[in-house]
Parts: C-alpha cells; sequence; structure tokens
C-alpha cells in the first residue's frame, strides 16, 4: 500500500479518536487521585496492589499535577486500580485540514520561484497553487513540514 494511503487510514483514525476525546480534561486532582476516590481505594491499597509504599502513591498523585509522572507509573497505578493507561496527541485540527495548510503554505512559496508568474492572473496563480498543493500531498517531499 502507498505511504499516502497509509497516512490517509492513520489521520482518519486519529481524526476519529480526536472527536471522542477532544473535551476531556483532567480532573482537578489528577487521574490517579480521583479515580481511586472514585473507587473508594486507599493509597494504602493502592500501594499494596502496585508493591510499593503508601507514600509512593501520593507522590505519583503530586507528580501527576506537576506534569512529572511517567507513563509507566500512570500504567502501574491504573492497572493497580483496575483500570488501563491511555494517552494521546489531540491534534489542534483534522489532519487532513492540517496536511491541506501546509501543502497550500508552501505551494505559494513556490509559486513565487516560478518563472513569470507574476504576469499570470490571478484565477491562473490560485489554479496553480491549488494544482502544486494536490501534488505535494500526494508525492509528500521530504521537505514538506520545513519551513520556506
Amino acid at each position: 500500500m502507498p505511504d499516502f494511503m497509509k497516512r490517509r487510514r492513520l489521520a482518519r483514525m486519529i481524526d476519529a479518536t480526536t472527536k471522542q476525546i477532544a473535551d476531556v480534561e483532567m480532573p482537578e486532582k489528577g487521574w490517579i487521585a480521583s479515580v481511586r476516590y472514585a473507587l473508594g481505594m486507599s493509597a494504602e491499597q493502592v500501594a499494596k496492589r502496585r508493591g510499593v509504599s503508601r507514600n509512593a502513591v501520593y507522590q505519583a498523585e503530586r507528580s501527576e499535577l506537576d506534569g512529572g509522572v511517567s507513563i509507566k507509573q500512570m500504567q502501574s497505578l491504573a492497572a493497580a486500580m483496575g483500570g488501563r493507561f491511555v494517552y494521546a496527541i489531540v491534534p489542534d485540527a483534522r489532519i487532513e485540514d492540517m496536511l491541506y495548510r501546509q501543502a497550500i503554505k508552501k505551494s505559494k512559496h513556490l509559486l513565487l520561484e516560478e518563472p513569470d508568474s507574476r504576469s499570470w492572473s490571478s484565477d491562473d496563480r490560485q489554479d496553480w497553487i491549488e494544482d502544486k498543493a494536490a501534488e505535494l500531498l500526494h508525492d509528500f517531499p521530504t521537505d514538506f513540514w520545513e519551513d520556506p
């Protein structure tokens, strides 16, 4: 399967997942403490299931709020509470939209290098930009994300 088809399939999967989780926010006290509290589990009970000290659980809860907890710790604590840890990067827009914007940006820059393009009509320049963007999206050159 060509790379552009693999990228498109992955983009659709990411966009669908993003729709499901885009509005999810971390609870005020963090996921570890909130899930533990909702389950009615003490830090000592979670610690025992995880094979660590109660203070290690409290430290992980504080580290989560500071952004210093590791993925491995989150996975371990989630398992100790009967769950699993899920993480994601949530794009600010649909992947296809982000790619298209970059292709247009790059095409506009490439137009400046095109001989005689200044003498073209605005419609001809717009057509060239859109055609070049489609080409870039299909061929996906290695410098696609490099700023001009």
